[in-house]
């Protein structure tokens, strides 16, 4: 009966069992947590039970009443009135005339009314009855104290294990009950909707070693609750029912059996998909900013040799006669390479940010127009480039040279990814960066901005390639055919200018890479 007295709805069944053996009828009485009173009763005869039950339905207790269950609720004492008067029912029916009849049918001979008392409260009041011919005594009153403090406690267990119940199931974090062997006994909808179910019903048919690509990675978690009783920030992978992997940081305890045997395992998961992916743009970032510092320095040191070396090459082919080899002026090649040579030290140097930029106000529309048709000349017949310019655009402060060396670069880039051609899309519209994208890129200055992108149709990159676009050198072209300086130089433009570039690649799926330059807020400055 106790453990039927944590929920209202199952009261009258709970109280059923004390009638008619100990009582002729029984109430009780629970007080709630916002301060109102639940009631059931039970009465041998189930018509006068009905007809009590929509009186109460129509009645609010009185709790301020100065007998019964109300007295013994408030006090925690008991009440004990082995035979009930009939002057005693006339005058609390005068006094409160709404239970008169309720007193008249309920046959009130003698009656007990104990408090329910859990551990230092009182969370009710019960209350049994009999008629005058069968009398309680000391004996009965002794027998439902000891009753009431037993479902006193009951009822208080229940209402402590229907709020860790309320706060497992309805907590933002992934909540599991599981076995050593992987069945998992119970888990929350926060824990379904992150491995991707749509409740924890269907979570719940499939093992917990299912979900871990690496089985090892569970195997050593469980280990590790065997020897040291629970496990705090574990970080493993598991994979959704789509497929998709996570990386989680799970924390629990085990349960043991008297003979030390882990029996059960009670947690909690944390995703932290998106912590990993912020710490490796932060590694990524750190490690191209140590990289352009290095290239940049060594670029512009030298940048200045060939300065020395391009000036005496052509004061040398102004005062002496021309030395030709095998039908080349020796000379002229040698100035041919320095050139070449310093043309990509000015490539390192916009990597490391450390050129020296002329930017003005410009339309990133009206430069896109003017290199459109260098553009075409730039990528084989079978490419379409495609401009989709928004006319609203705000006004960028960029240099007009890097700029286009950004298109150019950019443009060249897809077309060397489409060999057997395909589209480019270059479009440009206004963004607004906010708070929410700096919780993805921690770097990002929220603002408003006019992005540039370009899209391809090509072949696509994998995720390690889209890690190292943007490093100097790094090339996915055949020896020879690049100088894997053409996204690094892009990166450190856009960089220089105060703005952002991010690219988003699949194999098979073309190449999206997006450039986001600050507006211009006050052209006079």
């Amino acid at each position: 009966m106790a453990e039927g007295l944590g929920a209202p709805t199952t009261l009258p069944d709970a109280v059923s069992l004390i009638v008619p053996e100990a009582a002729d009828w029984a109430l009780i009485h629970l007080l709630a947590d916002y301060g109102g009173v639940s009631r059931a009763v039970v009465h041998r005869d189930p018509a006068i039970q009905a007809d009590i039950e929509r009186i109460h339905a129509r009645i609010a207790f009185k709790q301020d009443m100065p007998y019964g269950p109300a007295q013994v609720m408030r006090t925690g004492e008991s009440s004990f009135v082995p035979r009930v008067r009939p002057e005693v029912i006339s005058t609390v029916s005068r006094t409160y005339p709404e239970y008169a009849e309720i007193l008249q049918r309920i046959g009130l001979g003698s009656q007990i009314t104990v408090p329910l008392r859990a551990r230092t409260k009182t969370v009710g009041a019960l209350t049994l009855g009999r008629t005058a011919r069968r009398p309680y005594t000391n004996v009965h009153l002794s027998w439902a104290e000891d009753l009431g403090h037993r479902i006193g406690l009951a009822v208080e267990n229940a209402r402590l294990y229907n709020e860790a119940r309320q706060l497992f199931e309805q907590t933002l974090s992934a909540n599991y009950v599981s076995t050593p062997a992987g069945q998992i006994l119970a888990c929350n909808q926060s824990f379904a909707e992150l491995l991707g179910f749509d409740s924890p019903d269907h979570l719940v048919k499939h093992p917990a070693p299912a979900f871990y690509p690496n089985p090892d990675e569970r195997e050593r978690a469980v280990a590790t609750l065997r020897t040291d009783r629970r496990l705090v920030g574990y970080e493993s992978t598991v994979q959704r029912v789509d497929g998709t992997l996570l990386s989680i940081s799970e924390n629990a305890v085990g349960t043991f059996d008297d003979r030390g045997e882990l029996v059960r395992i009670t947690g909690f998961v944390l995703d932290r998909s998106n912590v990993k992916n912020l710490e490796e743009q932060l590694r990524q970032s750190q490690r191209l900013e140590a990289v352009g510092q290095l290239a940049g320095g060594i670029a512009h040191d030298f940048n200045n040799l060939l300065t020395v070396i391009i000036g005496c090459a052509d004061l040398l082919r102004d005062t002496r006669t021309p030395a030709i080899v095998e039908g080349h002026d020796a000379l002229e090649e040698l100035s041919k390479a320095a050139k070449r040579a310093a043309a990509l030290t000015q490539q390192l140097l916009a990597f490391g940010r450390r050129q020296v930029l002329q930017p003005r106000v410009l339309h990133l529309n009206e430069a896109l127009r003017n290199v459109h048709t260098m553009l075409r000349r730039l990528v084989r017949e079978n490419i379409v480039i495609i401009l989709n310019l928004d006319p609203d655009i705000d006004r960028v402060r960029v240099d007009p040279g890097q700029l286009d060396q950004v298109i150019v670069n950019l443009v060249m880039n897809s077309g060397d990814a489409m060999p057997k051609g395909g589209t480019i899309a270059v479009s440009t519209s206004n963004q607004v960066l906010t708070d929410a994208h700096t919780r993805v890129h921690p770097y990002v200055r929220p603002g408003r901005f006019v992005s540039l992108e370009v899209v391809d149709t090509g072949t696509g990159m994998d995720a390690a390639t889209v890690a190292r676009a943007f490093e100097p050198f790094f090339t996915t072209k055949p020896v020879g055919k690049g100088t894997g300086l053409g996204l690094s130089t892009v990166y450190g433009i856009v960089k220089q200018s105060g703005g952002y570039v991010w690219l988003n690649s699949e194999p098979g799926r073309g190449t999206r890479v997006s450039v986001y330059l600050p507006t211009v807020v006050d052209e006079s400055r």
